[in-house]
């Protein structure tokens, strides 16, 4: 098996693990976003009503303009009389159906429209109090796909699908009202189809379920690829890969188009199939309503309103089969969507003791005994939790400010993210302030934080938009001020706009340091008492590092700060410096403290002098052996 299909075979069972819900019980959830709207819906369902008895006017015209008008006693004059008063009626019916129907199609199309506004911003909205687990779980070009496509299935669903099946039931039934009272006999002939047009829908719900089920996870996959590989365009490039990824992308293409084939095939059939059983009726109205007219048991009239009605009266089932593709479409989407709203955030606030406005804490930290390991992918293969940080215990006094270093995957980042409380620790205590951090509402306490990464992350908008993340909250001398220290304003006055020129996504237009700049004036502007570097500095050249040294050195006195780094230049001049090794704190003191014995640290310093990569386990080892 190769590479790829072992991915598809990830990728399908990830996508497919959903236990598939009741039509019945998804239509119902659906329902309720209609609830707000119930007045547009109450009037949508008159005018449907108002449309399936005008649709039923034309035959009984037809009828009696046959029997009364062409065929029935009196002179040529009262017959024409007559014939130019149906054929006005019929006019002004044709004239009133179209309005209602334009009327319920403009109102229902608004209506579907807020429903899918309202269902977008209730996922969007779910998705942002999501905790980094899930997004662990679920690539972005998946999400992507249920706030897009899956939505746009259920707009369908609202705007055409539903309101079709409404109205082609009422009609429906209208019909076969009006059949029943013209004439009983010749009703049950037409209704001896129904029966069969049954047995062909349940033989196909099932085989168009699934298709259509195999069409959103091939969707999925195929925005999940395109998601991740344009925005790696350039290490596909750089690499010469571009043929492969192109191959795989044929593969999940090819996928794409077979499960849509696959609908294609069954519909091809289904339609016939339909179209065959109701011409059938047809006939046997012909053959049978022939030989009664004949004999005068039925009116020529009657005859031709039947196979009006009759065709009418198929037309609707034929309509309600084409609406079953977009049902099917719709309640495999749904599924898709309320499996997601129905993903609970695993960071819970366990306690009521969180103050309900922010208040800035002194910015004291303190772990005790944590304990961390990350839950297994569904998909990984193991079921076994991976432990990262066993027994870490220290403590961050208010303004001091410490570095953490320590070789890759010894824990540095993930110390940070407990301290955010993206994941909740497996054991332990987190303190920030002196409170336990699961007793926090997870919003207050990360306000109390700012966070600098070693990837800068900007967004479309402005400069100012980026430093102030859309907050009213962020003072504006504050934000001058933070700006001038960092160095960052003799970049915006380079800019056409200033503060106001805008931003591309991820600051396309802007280097690396000048990204990193904007982050560490972003994290300064919002003054929050702990201030958390994870290689902040690691991106940026020489220059630019001397340059943010050299304008927070100021800012971080009486700021509790956290510094992830390996950099000697970043952790020297921190309070304390804490070393990780394997999970554990191993040691913790001072750079002086540290470097006069033969520590860890020591020989991660004297790597990195050495011009090795201080982050590779591997030189570290070698130089424990010697």
């Amino acid at each position: 098996m190769t590479d790829a299909a072992v991915q598809d075979g990830f990728e399908l069972e990830e996508e497919q693990d959903l236990a598939p819900s009741g039509d019945r019980r998804l239509l119902g959830r659906l329902m309720r976003y209609l609830r707000p709207y119930r007045g547009r819906v109450a009037v949508a369902l008159v005018l449907i009503v108002l449309m399936s008895a005008l649709g039923i006017a034309g035959p009984l015209l037809v009828k009696m303009a046959i029997d009364q008008a062409l065929a029935g006693e009196g002179s040529i004059q009262v017959r024409t009389a007559m014939l130019e008063r149906i054929a006005i009626f019929y006019a002004a019916v044709l004239v009133l159906t179209a309005a209602v129907h334009y009327g319920q199609i403009m109102l229902l199309q608004v209506t579907g429209q807020r429903v899918m506004y309202d269902l977008r911003r209730e996922l969007y909205a779910h998705l942002l109090r999501q905790d980094t687990a899930l997004f662990d779980r679920q690539p972005v070009g998946r999400l992507m796909t249920r706030l897009t496509s899956d939505i746009e299935a259920l707009n369908e669903l609202f705007t055409s699908g539903l309101v079709t099946v409404v109205m082609d039931v009422f009609t429906l039934l209208a019909i076969m009202g009006v059949m029943v009272w013209l004439d009983w006999r010749l009703a049950l002939l037409a209704f001896l189809v129904i029966p069969i047009l049954f047995v062909l829908a349940l033989f196909f719900r099932s085989r168009v379920r699934r298709a259509f089920r195999q069409i959103r996870v091939r969707l999925a996959r195929i925005n999940t690829f395109l998601q991740e590989h344009i925005a790696g365009i350039a290490i596909v490039q750089t690499f010469g890969r571009s043929r492969q990824r192109l191959e795989r992308f044929d593969t999940l293409n090819e996928a794409h188009t077979q499960a849509h084939l696959s609908t294609v095939n069954s519909f091809a059939v289904f339609f016939p199939a339909v179209e065959l059983v109701s011409t059938t009726a047809v006939v046997l109205l012909l053959w049978q309503g022939g030989g009664w007219v004949q004999s005068g048991a039925v009116s020529l009239g009657t005859l031709v309103a039947f196979v009006q009605y009759a065709q009418r009266f198929y037309r609707p089932i034929s309509d309600l089969s084409e609406k079953f593709n977009i049902l099917q479409g719709a309640m495999a989407a749904g599924e898709r969507i309320f499996d997601l709203l129905d993903t609970q955030p695993t960071i819970e606030v366990t306690a009521t003791g969180a103050p309900p406005t922010f208040e800035r804490g002194d910015g004291s930290i303190r772990f005790e005994k944590v304990h961390f390991a990350y839950r297994p992918l569904r998909d990984s293969g193991g079921d076994q939790a991976v432990p990262v940080l066993r027994g870490i215990d220290f403590e961050v006094k208010p303004g001091q400010r410490i570095a953490i270093v320590g070789s890759t995957g010894a824990g540095k980042s993930t110390i940070i993210s407990l301290l955010c409380r993206f994941y909740d620790l497996s054991s332990g205590r987190i303190l920030v302030d002196g409170r336990d951090i699961r007793e926090w509402d997870p919003r207050l306490l990360r306000r109390q934080m700012a966070l600098v990464l070693q990837d800068p992350r900007l967004f479309s908008g402005t400069v100012r938009d980026n430093l102030t993340l859309w907050s009213d909250r962020v003072d504006p001398d504050r934000l001058a001020e933070a700006v001038e220290r960092i160095g960052l304003d003799r970049i915006i006055a380079r800019l056409p706009l200033g503060l106001e020129e805008p931003v591309f996504e991820g600051g396309s237009r802007l280097s690396t340091g000048e990204r990193q700049l904007v982050a560490f004036a972003r994290a300064l502007a919002h003054d929050p008492p702990i201030l958390i570097l994870d290689e902040a500095t690691a991106s940026v050249d020489t220059e630019t590092e001397a340059r943010l040294q050299q304008a927070t050195e100021e800012l971080l006195r009486g700021r509790t700060s956290i510094v992830i780094a390996h950099r000697l230049s970043t952790v020297r001049n921190s309070d304390r410096i804490l070393v990780l090794h394997e999970g554990m704190l191993v040691e913790d003191g001072t750079h002086d403290e540290l470097m006069a014995e033969d520590t860890l640290y020591r020989r991660l310093v004297e790597i990195q002098l050495r011009g090795d990569h201080p982050t590779d386990p591997r030189a570290l080892r070698s130089d424990q052996k010697a």
